[in-house]
């Protein structure tokens, strides 16, 4: 409940500090300016006097790091980068970021991207059934990263990865009695530690295999 509360008590913050003329309906708004794109499915945008980081809503995209992961990222930027879109948020995750949706010239970039193969449907959040007709046509089709053989969802990716960090760390002189928080700690192997074996699943909210995303999702 308290978790809940602070979402709202977030975004509207957000709502009061924008200008009337960036403020549409509840919930939208219109010329919105896209300064930065962190990756496939992360944008940074000017809202009002703020800078507010956004998460493409219902969509995952291949890492940096994975195959794929820096077209899908050039895909977005060709897309938005340094242009007005209108911004559907439909929700404010932990890490205080918008969940949105994104609108330019009446087309749901979102959707689009799908539609040419750069992310996968996240199915963990869908809200939007339909959206796996496109990705079931873009894979049949062998569209974008469905073209480049096999195929690893993000979220698997990163539990791979999170696996071979882990296998590769040093070992800490750190006991399980401790039953840290993400503010808590440091690194991101320190977190790997509590979570792979100290089994401290606090640590993994989103329960996606990746423990305290501010440190290892970098």
């Amino acid at each position: 409940m308290l978790k809940g509360k602070m979402k709202l008590l977030v975004f509207f913050s957000l709502i009061v500090s924008l200008s009337e003329s960036s403020f549409s309906t509840p919930y939208h708004y219109k010329e919105v300016r896209i300064t930065e794109v962190i990756d496939g499915d992360t944008v940074v945008a000017q809202l009002g006097e703020k800078s507010v980081r956004i998460r493409l809503a219902e969509i995952d995209a291949p890492e940096i790091g994975q195959p794929w992961g820096l077209n899908a990222k050039k895909a977005l930027e060709a897309k938005v980068l340094g242009g007005l879109v209108t911004i559907e948020v439909i929700d404010v995750d932990r890490y205080d970021r918008l969940v949105a949706r994104l609108i330019l010239d009446n087309r749901q970039i979102n959707r689009e991207l799908v539609s040419e193969g750069h992310v996968w449907v996240y199915r963990r959040y869908m809200r939007d059934e339909s959206l796996l007709v496109n990705e079931t046509i873009a894979s049949t089709n062998k569209i974008g990263l469905w073209a480049t053989g096999s195929q690893i969802a993000p979220w698997d990716w990163r539990r791979g990865n999170r696996t071979e960090r882990f296998k590769s760390t040093r070992k800490v002189a750190k006991s399980c009695d401790e039953k840290p928080y993400c503010r808590n700690l440091k690194t991101c192997e320190d977190a790997l530690f509590f979570l792979e074996i100290c089994h401290l699943q606090q640590l993994d909210g989103d329960q996606d295999g990746v423990p305290c995303e501010a440190l290892c999702k970098q």
